[in-house]
């Protein structure tokens, strides 16, 4: 089974968001990362889209799901209060194959965590480059399992200039690296 996890993109500092938080938009690299997210991943058999209710991930995925012409389905266990067990459990047992699931960096944080503790094979790339904005993990799960982890990303790489270090040539993305 394969699943594929995206941090949401760039939506700007939040510090400076005067709405409530779930309702806070991508900014304009946001929408950029999107963009170059729907084409990343469109051609891959992509047959589910879940996504936190937040519309910052809403909107991540948004592209993706018209080009595929697929419903983005809200999953509260996708939100920013959820821990990164829950985010595996949810890989593991209700995500289905082929999935993209859309959650929040704090959640990604914690999961993982729970991945290198729990043995999985974690790219040995520091965690401010996995957990980039914008960016994906591609999960192989066979028997409950998580047995395959590749951080990918759009090819040319969006950053996030509030949030993620630059990113260069010797970044992997699912064209080549």
């Amino acid at each position: 089974m394969r699943v594929w996890v995206v941090r949401h993109g760039c939506a700007g500092d939040k510090r400076h968001w005067r709405g409530p938080d779930e309702e806070r938009p991508l900014d304009d690299v946001g929408v950029r990362q999107a963009e170059a997210l729907a084409v990343l991943l469109a051609d891959i058999g992509i047959r589910r889209i879940g996504s936190s209710p937040t519309r910052r991930c809403r909107d991540t995925v948004a592209p993706l799901a018209r080009r595929l012409d697929l419903p983005v389905e809200d999953w509260s266990r996708l939100g920013p209060s959820s821990d990164g067990a829950a985010l595996l459990d949810l890989i593991v047992d209700e995500g289905g194959d082929r999935a993209v699931l859309c959650t929040h960096g704090e959640t990604m944080t914690s999961a993982l965590a729970a991945l290198r503790a729990g043995g999985a094979p974690v790219p040995a790339e520091a965690d401010d480059r996995l957990l980039g904005k914008g960016t994906v993990w591609a999960l192989t799960v066979d028997d409950g399992t998580i047995v395959a982890f590749d951080h990918l990303e759009p090819s040319p790489p969006v950053s996030c200039a509030v949030h993620d270090p630059p990113r260069g040539a010797g970044d992997r993305s699912l064209t080549g690296g």
